[in-house]
């Protein structure tokens, strides 16, 4: 690993991004919310892959809830289809403009299962490696990660790049 400017941000070295063979790192999958949110992780994806030349997945999940019991009713959405595309297209538009091939996808998933719905997408994909902003819990318990971060990072099949968020 290489440190960059900031003492606590590192980057992989370019000869674990790839090699003749293909290297370890060549297609890098991004899940990508808000746009200001997942930067830093889109920024290091498009790093690896400006080094690779490899290409990148985007997927942006549109979470849902279930309906109350109570209530009736069908599912909630805190996000318009039109709102999730935007997403998107913004983290696509951002690496092609910085020359980078990729691809996304918005996915449905249920708010407990967005994790499960990552590492399926990255699999499917045949990632080599799922790039992740690291979102610690609040104050209380601060530098525990939030819950489909642990989630991804149990169950994906391929190596977790784990990318913190800038301080403002």
């Amino acid at each position: 690993m290489r440190q960059l400017a900031r003492p606590d941000a590192f980057t992989p070295d370019s000869d674990m991004l790839a090699s003749d063979s293909g290297g370890s790192f060549r297609r890098a999958l991004v899940p990508v919310d808000s746009f200001a949110e997942s930067i830093n992780a889109l920024a290091m994806a498009v790093r690896i892959g400006q080094t690779t030349g490899g290409p990148l997945r985007l997927v942006h999940v549109q979470m849902w809830d279930p309906p109350f019991p109570t209530r009736g009713g069908g599912f909630f959405y805190p996000e318009t289809s039109k709102e999730a595309t935007t997403v998107l297209d913004n983290a696509m538009n951002y690496a092609w403009a910085r020359g980078v091939e990729a691809s996304g996808v918005v996915m449905e998933a249920q708010r407990s299962c967005m994790a499960t719905a990552i590492v399926r997408e990255a699999s499917r994909w045949g990632a080599d490696v799922i790039v992740l902003t690291a979102r610690p819990r609040r104050f209380v318990t601060l530098g525990v990660w939030d819950k489909a971060t642990r989630q991804v990072m149990q169950a994906a099949s391929c190596p977790v790049l784990i990318v913190y968020p800038s301080r403002p």
